[in-house]
């Protein structure tokens, strides 16, 4: 994304790091993005978030008195030091449009008990998410559910959940799979940690008298859980962690590929973005109903309810269990056709473009090419 971005405005960015950071000319390690400023937050927490807004509001006076005045700031996220950031750019006469990143909030929407919420109105640098919101210009959000909090204040909303890079079909590995043969076999690459569901998973496809094996891989806290569960049971198999590259592969050695992720977790206000990496692998996908996702894999793709998740889930395995490997493979080829052709990071870095463009004038006129700020 943001490499589509640098194509289209002029970018000066900023990002946080929970480590210590590396040097300014060498790329953030999370994204592989070469930030202008490098932020801390580690303990002691209050120190170094206050220490790392000054440094953020430091460094955007020294672009200004430099003659750099970006036209938008793009914010990935609500957290507390970008908060306090914008909050303070809102008491300036020339605020920039603010515009929002929103790839996930575990907050919004869930009630919070009174008492809870009185204490954290003395947590210093704290803004609950459900107030942050309303002090943006315009939101992009992952879910498309989350459109339901900017649309009555007709605040600019525009969904995007992600995007996928087509080169990477061809993309070599460099470890080698079990060929597929007569029995089916499920998979799944991603986190191993409850708000993706993979308990639950398990425990269906396990209890489950079709005849499929279950393969995973990936890294989180359940890691021991489910190498433990995969050294006792036959039929359960865990690769570890894989590189990018390799679950690619491994995607192609399955039959039919699982995102299991449930109504929970503050997951209605993310988009699981592994499903465009299912999708590059050709393969069938089942997939829960959450935040928009039936309208990026089409229909095509085999979903069950995950506010019925239990229930839903072993239907729905009842029915991949009972198609034709033949007709499997033609659905995940038609799945994978149509992301390539609707979300590559091309195509959703222009639709990205053409809104922050009209944020900018105002209008749905073509403005001038405006500078950006991406925080």
């Amino acid at each position: 994304m943001m490499g589509e971005l640098r194509e289209r405005f002029e970018v000066r960015s900023a990002g946080v790091l929970p480590l210590q950071p590396p040097k300014i000319e060498a790329p953030d390690p999370t994204s592989g993005i070469m930030h202008d400023v490098i932020l801390l937050e580690k303990p002691p927490e209050l120190f170094h978030r206050f220490r790392s807004l000054a440094c953020l509001k430091s460094q955007y006076r020294r672009w200004g008195a430099d003659g750099w005045q970006p036209d938008v700031v793009l914010v990935y996220n609500l957290s507390p030091i970008y908060n306090q950031f914008l909050l303070w750019l809102r008491r300036h006469m020339n605020c920039p449009r603010l515009v929002l990143l929103l790839l996930d909030s575990p907050n919004l929407g869930v009630p919070l008990h009174r008492w809870k919420r009185f204490r954290r109105r003395f947590k210093p640098m704290y803004t609950p998410d459900s107030e942050m919101i309303w002090r943006f210009d315009a939101c992009i959000g992952l879910s498309r559910f989350t459109e339901r909090y900017f649309k009555p204040r007709n605040v600019p909303f525009l969904w995007m959940p992600g995007g996928c890079t087509p080169a990477r079909v061809d993309q070599p590995s460099s470890r080698r799979f079990e060929e597929r043969n007569g029995s089916m076999r499920l998979g799944y690459f991603g986190a191993l940690a409850d708000h993706a569901g993979v308990r639950p998973m398990i425990s269906n496809v396990l209890d489950s008298n079709i005849p499929a094996s279950l393969e995973l891989c990936g890294y989180g806290k359940l890691c021991q859980t489910v190498d433990e569960l995969a050294r006792s049971n036959a039929r359960l198999k865990f690769h570890g962690l894989l590189t990018p590259g390799e679950c690619l592969s491994f995607g192609r050695s399955c039959d039919v590929l699982i995102n299991p992720r449930p109504a929970t977790h503050g997951n209605e206000n993310n988009f699981s973005s592994k499903l465009f990496d299912y999708a590059l692998t050709g393969r069938a996908i089942l997939t829960s109903k959450l935040s928009g996702v039936e309208e990026v894999l089409g229909p095509e793709a085999f979903y069950f309810d995950p506010n019925d998740f239990d229930r839903s889930l072993r239907m729905s395995l009842l029915e991949v269990a009972a198609t034709q490997r033949e007709e499997l493979d033609r659905r995940g080829a038609a799945i994978r056709q149509r992301v390539i052709t609707a979300f590559s990071w091309p195509t959703q870095g222009a639709r990205l473009a053409s809104f922050l463009f009209n944020v900018c004038s105002g209008t749905a006129a073509a403005p001038r090419i405006p500078e950006a700020l991406a925080a």
